[in-house]
C-alpha cells in the first residue's frame, strides 16, 4: 500500500526529526547546516520498502547530496564505510536483503513516532 500525500509528508517530517536528533543538524560530509536534505543510502527506486527506514537515511547538504553522492557512487560508498557505525551498516545490508513488506503507512508512522520518542528521552 502506498502512502497518501499527507501520510508521505508526515513520514518525511518524522524522518527529518529523527535523523537530525540522531546525527545532528548538519551535513554528514561537510558539517554545513544550510540546504540540508534527506538522502537515502539504498536508493528508494530500487529499495522502495526501505524508503522510510531511518537507518537508510542521512543528512547531506544539497551540494553533497546532488553533486557528490549521486555522481560518485564508488567514492560515496567508500566514504560511508567510515561515516556511519558498523552495526548500522550491517543492519542496512540485512534490510536490503530481506523482504520488509507489506508496507502499511499507518504502522510506519507509529513506528517512527516511537523511535522519535526514544531519541528524545
Amino acid at each position: 500500500m502506498r502512502p497518501t500525500p499527507s501520510q508521505k509528508k508526515k513520514l518525511y517530517a518524522l524522518l527529518q526529526e529523527i535523523v537530525r536528533l540522531r546525527d545532528g543538524p548538519r551535513c554528514l560530509k561537510c558539517k554545513r547546516t544550510d540546504t540540508l536534505q534527506l538522502s537515502h543510502i539504498y536508493p528508494k527506486g530500487t529499495h522502495r520498502l526501505m524508503e522510510f527506514l531511518s537507518i537508510n537515511v542521512k543528512l547531506l547538504c544539497q551540494h553533497h547530496h546532488i553533486f557528490w553522492w549521486h555522481r560518485n557512487p564508488i567514492e560515496a560508498h567508500e566514504w560511508l564505510q567510515t561515516a556511519i557505525p558498523v552495526d548500522r551498516q550491517k543492519r542496512l545490508k540485512l534490510a536490503s536483503q530481506t523482504y520488509l513488506g507489506p508496507f502499511d503507512p499507518k504502522l510506519e508512522i507509529l513506528g517512527l513516532e516511537k523511535e522519535l520518542e526514544k531519541l528524545k528521552t
